[in-house]
């Protein structure tokens, strides 16, 4: 993970200025090849929003842009979508996730939607609403 937070900061050299804020957030007991992972890196300036994470690198190579829902004193949410992904336990023609923040108790809620996913492992599942706790730190 040290080798795509490196990566991560050195694509955010162009766009990094001043009012640009850089959040690591980090989710405990994730798999690493789950569909949600364990840390997320984050770039926001102004109203535009870059996130990173392993399996967006796995499915883009880099940061894909996201869309600002909230940014004020209180909190920070973030959502963007992955489409078609396959991992080798699942496919989802399409992943809705959401990254809420909350500022002053650095507490952070990550949210994965996938109406039509199908995993290898649970046949049965139609879809997939996975949920994961964690905090972000700025940087």
């Amino acid at each position: 993970m040290t080798r795509l937070a490196t990566i991560f900061a050195l694509t955010l050299l162009p766009v990094t200025s001043a009012f640009a804020e850089n959040w690591l957030c980090t989710f405990p007991n994730q798999s690493v090849d789950g569909w949600l992972r364990g840390q997320v890196f984050i770039n926001v300036t102004g109203q535009n929003a870059t996130v990173f994470d392993s399996l967006i690198n796995q499915e883009h190579g880099g940061p894909i842009a996201a869309t600002v829902a909230t940014n004020n004193d209180k909190r920070l949410t973030l959502r963007w979508d992955l489409k078609r992904v396959e991992l080798r336990h699942g496919y989802a023609p399409r992943i809705r996730y959401t990254l809420s923040y909350i500022k002053d108790t650095k507490r952070a809620n990550f949210t994965a939607l996938a109406a039509e996913l199908q995993d290898y492992r649970n046949s049965d599942r139609a879809g997939g609403n996975f949920n994961a706790g964690g905090t972000c730190t700025r940087k």
